[in-house]
């Protein structure tokens, strides 16, 4: 199920239909549809796909990949602010992020760094199948819905961001409970993972330290938004240039 937050609310939209803005969010949690402040898509495979389709076809002019990330790159630590100069979406296939918006979120987020950030299937669960990530496609964080916005950003022909914080360091390893899926509505199955700890208590401390980055990364996107405004940074509101988005293009990836 596909949850729509917009401005006023935060509340599931059992039509699909959003209410139309400049810009719409997709991120992966429900508490980063709600930072994220405007219309935003909670990622539910293709479904999301299917209404954001729909939303560029109605006139949203930009999609932002926004929220939290996993660390590929070792020496970025929890709460650090990516801007995507690209993202990876899978072999051979990557995407270039619209350079005025990225240009933009640097300027409004101090500290935020500009790299190129993955989108994958699945969270990784080894230190070395990260650096290997890293080394392979040059990548310094991943998370699970920038590949979609990247895609049909270049199927549509407009405007795409990406904005991540890493949450979990590149070098700390995910104790099992946290690789739960998380559930349709972009909550954790707190009670799955509360029978992942009674199976396995061990898993307590490693809970413990990713609650705290947690935090840590959560305070980081709040202020990232509360600089970016109502519409993320989005720098075309005033262009009059009418955006090519309703008949869909090959998309613009290059290889890798």
């Amino acid at each position: 199920m596909t949850l729509l937050v917009t401005v006023n609310e935060a509340e599931e939209d059992q039509t699909g239909a959003p209410d139309m803005k400049a810009v719409i969010a997709v991120v992966g949690l429900a508490i980063e549809a709600r930072i994220a402040g405007t219309v935003a898509m909670i990622a539910d495979g293709d479904r999301t796909a299917f209404f954001l389709r729909d939303a560029i076809r109605q006139g949203v002019r930009g999609i932002i990949s926004f929220g939290v990330c996993g660390g590929l790159d070792p020496k970025l630590r929890p709460g650090k602010v990516v801007i995507a100069s690209s993202v990876f979406a899978g072999k051979g296939e990557a995407y270039p992020s619209d350079l005025l918006w990225a240009e933009e979120l640097l300027r409004m987020i101090p500290g935020s760094g500009y790299s190129p950030i993955a989108g994958v299937a699945s969270p990784m669960t080894s230190f070395e199948e990260r650096r290997d990530f890293h080394a392979t496609t040059g990548a310094v964080v991943a998370d699970m819905e920038s590949q979609m916005v990247a895609r049909i950003a270049a199927e549509f022909r407009i405007p795409f961001a990406a904005c991540r914080v890493v949450l979990n360091p590149a070098y700390r390893i995910l104790p099992r409970a946290a690789l739960i899926n998380i559930g349709p509505a972009g909550k954790p199955g707190l009670r799955k993972i509360g029978g992942s700890v009674l199976k396995d208590p061990r898993q307590l401390p490693s809970l413990s330290r990713l609650a705290v980055d947690a935090v840590i990364a959560v305070l980081a996107l709040r202020s990232a938004k509360q600089r970016l405004g109502t519409h993320l940074g989005f720098p075309h509101l005033r262009s009059r240039r009418p955006l090519n988005c309703l008949i869909p293009s090959a998309p613009a990836a290059y290889p890798m």
